[in-house]
């Protein structure tokens, strides 16, 4: 993955910029989107941040994601999920430093944001699902809402889980075993910070988890959705019918 990877062509009011990691020790690219009205007013804007997919970056999401943010009173950063990590989930401590502790501070000195509590919410396509959604269970102070859009979680069901490919009909069956394996709820692991932050989450983090039944994920984001209604923690899950593993049809 490159460090800058800017658009040949950007939707309105998006632009191309760069922030400065010292973790890296690198210009990073991010690309954003400044609501209609942001230069006319001096009113600070809630934060969306969005994470792309397995070999994306800063610039895959603007076009297809444009109907989700353009009417939108918010400011959408879409990040660059780049590392010096060789595996996308081995580097996801590293990505995470990059974002909460070099990209957010670096957007609310740049632009006017609202820094109250829960004005920040983080989203993400595939592999950038389940990393949006693994910030926002494991900082839930920090972000008021996460949307995952086909998240890729089977890599914190551990090597021995087997449910990609398989149909709707499976997951109660794999939702099972997993719950009997303390394994699965290793510290770090997705099912972990649910259940450890399980108050705080209940409380304040609005939560969305969208999936096409089509999916080859679909048993990944079924057990989510399980475990979720058995500790009573609202959410928002919503299955679109036939569509598979496409950001498009799933906006």
């Amino acid at each position: 993955m490159n460090y800058i990877n800017p658009p040949k062509e950007t939707p309105q009011n998006v632009t191309h910029k760069t922030f400065y990691s010292q973790i890296l020790n690198h210009e990073i690219g991010y690309s954003i989107y400044l609501p209609l009205n942001y230069d006319k007013s001096s009113k600070k804007y809630p934060v969306v941040y969005h994470i792309h997919g397995w070999k994306g970056n800063e610039s895959s999401d603007i076009w297809v994601m444009e109907k989700a943010y353009r009417n939108r009173e918010a400011i959408t950063v879409f990040i660059n999920a780049v590392s010096s990590e060789n595996e996308y989930f081995d580097a996801v401590h590293q990505i995470g430093a990059i974002i909460i502790n070099e990209l957010m501070p670096h957007i609310d000195r740049q632009y006017r944001t609202d820094t109250t509590s829960g004005s920040k919410s983080i989203s993400g396509f595939s592999m950038g699902g389940a990393m949006a959604f693994y910030y926002a269970l494991k900082y839930p102070e920090l972000f008021g809402s996460v949307t995952a859009y086909a998240g890729t979680y089977h890599h914190w069901y551990r090597n021995d889980y087997s449910g990609v490919g398989e149909p709707l009909e499976k997951a109660v069956g794999l939702y099972e075993n997993i719950m009997k394996a303390p394994k699965y709820f290793a510290e770090d692991s997705v099912l972990y910070f649910i259940k450890q932050n399980a108050g705080k989450i209940r409380d304040s983090l609005l939560i969305k988890i969208h999936i096409g039944t089509s999916d080859p994920l679909i048993c990944d984001n079924e057990i989510l959705h399980l475990y979720l209604n058995s500790l009573d923690i609202p959410h928002e899950y919503r299955l679109f019918d036939g569509v598979g593993h496409e950001l498009g049809k799933i906006i």
